[in-house]
């Protein structure tokens, strides 16, 4: 009984995939692709530079002999690719970044080069991504070292895709109220769904779904920003993050001495106050930061020179969402 026991244990020893045993940890030389995954080199074709980047060949097991690599803040390198897990291979050596950034999809994270001499070496590991086309961006950040690429690691099933590809998301600058978006099409979307965040990165929450290729933000507020993605539905792609920050564009205050304020209800009851310019203009800023969600949900209004009584004052309260309109009728007290 006892040898059956150790065979059984044996034989479930041999069937774990020794890549899952033993996977490879960061800052370790991963000279070829672990079991599962499939390597890239850093001059594929569908690998895109931006800078000063140039080759070099004086590494230690550069993989196929050369690497890239630049010293110039800002740099980048991007592609795409299809998959749900990513691994970069770098040159490592003292005289490299310790803050290297990357963005998969907007979002931003940093890893060390700073480690070791060696090449070929594993200095980023993303697992667990969305199964489908996520968009990457290497980025010297700081001038605290070269910033290099050695090759991609890709699991065995993902592949290189070409930038025309990328599902990308754009925002349009604004001075009004709104966030207005665009994006490309993706083959085998059945709809697209945008998402919002207050905080780069996310968490997102699902604003609205569309079958467009654009979407205008119209419950952003004033002043704020926020962040964007989009996924595609049925095909879970996901964009880019972008942000916006949507501005009311200010109204020219009026400039006469005096005027009458017109306030129409939504009953359409009007009432009408002789006011100085400075109370007129107290009047609309309460009004515009009423509308991006800010001050009290009432104004008082003096009406002055219509006391009557024992009254020491008479003020008349709007409520701002009562107001349907408002005019301003300036005039000179010379003219009247």
């Amino acid at each position: 009984m006892k040898k059956i026991v150790f065979l059984f244990l044996m034989t479930a020893m041999l069937l774990v995939p020794i890549s899952s045993a033993f996977a490879a940890k960061i800052g370790e030389q991963l000279t070829s692709p672990e079991a599962g995954w499939q390597r890239f080199d850093d001059n594929h074709p569908l690998i895109k530079y931006c800078g000063n980047w140039s080759p070099y060949t004086n590494g230690v097991n550069l993989y196929k002999g050369s690497a890239n690599h630049t010293g110039t803040v800002n740099d980048c390198a991007s592609f795409a690719f299809k998959g749900t897990k990513v691994r970069i291979i770098a040159d490592t050596f003292n005289n490299k970044t310790k803050t290297a950034q990357i963005s998969i999809d907007g979002v931003k994270e940093t890893f060390n080069e700073n480690l070791t001499t060696q090449g070929s070496t594993l200095v980023y590991e993303k697992t667990g991504l969305p199964d489908g086309i996520h968009n990457v961006r290497i980025q010297l950040v700081n001038s605290d070292g070269y910033l290099t690429l050695d090759a991609i690691d890709l699991e065995s099933s993902g592949s290189l895709v070409d930038n025309n590809q990328i599902f990308s998301l754009k925002t349009s600058s604004t001075n009004t109220n709104n966030a207005a978006l665009s994006w490309n099409s993706m083959e085998g979307a059945i709809g697209y769904e945008i998402k919002r965040s207050t905080k780069a990165g996310g968490p997102y929450n699902t604003i609205a779904t569309v079958s467009e290729l654009a979407y205008t933000d119209t419950t952003a507020s004033s002043g704020n920003t926020y962040y964007y993605i989009v996924k595609a539905v049925g095909i879970n792609c996901i964009t880019n993050e972008v942000s916006a920050t949507p501005q009311v564009p200010e109204i020219p205050r009026p400039t006469g001495e005096r005027a009458i304020l017109v306030v129409t209800l939504n009953t359409g009851l009007e009432k009408e106050f002789d006011l100085s310019m400075a109370e007129v203009n107290a009047f609309i800023a309460w009004y515009e930061g009423k509308a991006v969600g800010t001050g009290p949900a009432s104004y008082a209004i003096d009406k002055h020179d219509n006391n009557k009584g024992p009254f020491k004052s008479r003020k008349d309260y709007v409520i701002f969402d009562k107001i349907l309109t408002y005019e301003v009728n300036e005039y000179s007290t010379a003219s009247k």
